[in-house]
């Protein structure tokens, strides 16, 4: 009986590499509703030490000599996306995930694809995770898809299937 318990506890008990090592996930989100979904199966499916959400502004310069526009147009998309991370942070929350850090970048450098790219590549976390705008296959080969640059670029697993 005791030969049994101890290998219980031995099975119970993680291996010595599983409490070394640190899971940060990161979330790359959107303004989709399809955002959400990610941000619920990540909240459902994987565990962390650390969570950050990650969202591109959508902002382009209207015109070099309208300044003041340009200004208010760049303030306006850096609140609506500090909201959109508050709001899908909160959604996670409520999923029962805590996110450690909101992380707003700007589209200064090119397409989000290669923004979030240059930022993974910095950060390096464990998994990276995102979801799609619904577009079909159509669309995609034309319109090009973050999530497909970023699989094509980095060392990431791709399960889509879990979404549905």
């Amino acid at each position: 009986m005791a030969d049994a318990d101890k290998k219980e506890n031995k099975l119970q008990s993680p291996a010595k590499e599983d409490r070394c090592t640190k899971t940060h996930v990161m979330i790359c989100i959107d303004a989709s509703e399809h955002s959400t979904r990610v941000v619920e199966w990540t909240a459902k499916h994987l565990r962390a030490d650390k969570v950050t959400m990650v969202h591109v502004y959508n902002y382009q310069m209207v015109h070099p000599s309208l300044t003041d526009v340009d200004r208010a147009r760049r303030e306006h998309a850096i609140q609506v996306g500090k909201d959109l991370l508050n709001q899908l942070s909160h959604k996670a929350s409520v999923a029962g995930m805590k996110v450690d850090e909101l992380k707003l970048l700007a589209p200064d450098e090119g397409a989000a694809k290669y923004i979030i790219l240059k930022y993974v590549q910095k950060v390096r976390p464990t998994v990276l995770v995102c979801g799609t705008r619904g577009m079909g296959a159509v669309s995609r080969a034309f319109l090009g898809s973050v999530s497909d640059y970023l699989t094509s670029q980095l060392p990431v697993h791709r399960n889509s299937s879990e979404l549905g």
